[in-house]
């Protein structure tokens, strides 16, 4: 098991906004991610604000659990193999949760291009994601540790690139809401 404390920003762009972007960074080659999210049937995580997920890139899947924290995300992260009911690397990052791999359902998925640049401070991530009934574009600098000036960096990069600061929930969040979005006609949903 891996455990590290994540500190992002990220921000909401318009479809538009990416070609900017595009512009602007020398981004790698496109990062196909198959995201599942998982919560216990009575919804014990979520109910915590604790998100537990797997991401599968290529043929890669890692089980990541992430806890708020006063300031960041505690990561907890695991190798999966087979599945995350019968996989002891999962059962040893659901320990510190005292939760069996066979407690969790899935609840939801996306499924995200990203494009990354790292830079001094960190990594930009260009992701636009395919959720159930909607895509979404955003904008986001994972930062390599906590760094003072990084939030500067961010803030006046986005006002370099010309692009507005809109906060954005997690994706996650973006999942679950678009579950409920199945009746919103297919026009507004991008």
């Amino acid at each position: 098991m891996e455990k590290h404390l994540e500190i992002e920003y990220k921000t909401r762009i318009n479809p538009e906004d990416q070609h900017i972007i595009f512009d602007y960074f020398p981004f790698s080659e496109p990062i196909f991610q198959e995201n599942r999210y998982y919560d216990t049937e009575n919804q014990d995580l979520f109910k915590k604000g604790i998100m537990c997920r797997t991401r599968k890139i290529k043929d890669h899947v890692v089980l990541t659990v992430k806890v708020p924290q006063d300031f960041g995300i505690m990561e907890y992260e695991a190798t999966v193999v087979g599945t995350i009911h019968d996989c002891g690397n999962v059962q040893i990052v659901l320990d510190e949760f005292n939760l069996k791999g066979s407690d969790l359902v899935e609840i939801t998925f996306s499924n995200t291009v990203r494009y990354e640049y790292k830079d001094a401070f960190g990594t930009w991530c260009l992701d636009i994601t395919q959720f159930e009934h909607h895509r979404d574009f955003e904008l986001e600098y994972e930062l390599y540790h906590d760094e003072d000036q990084a939030e500067k960096h961010y803030y006046s990069t986005l006002k370099s690139i010309g692009i507005e600061f809109e906060e954005i929930d997690p994706k996650f969040v973006r999942a679950l809401n678009s579950k409920d979005l199945k009746d919103v006609p297919s026009s507004n949903q991008d």
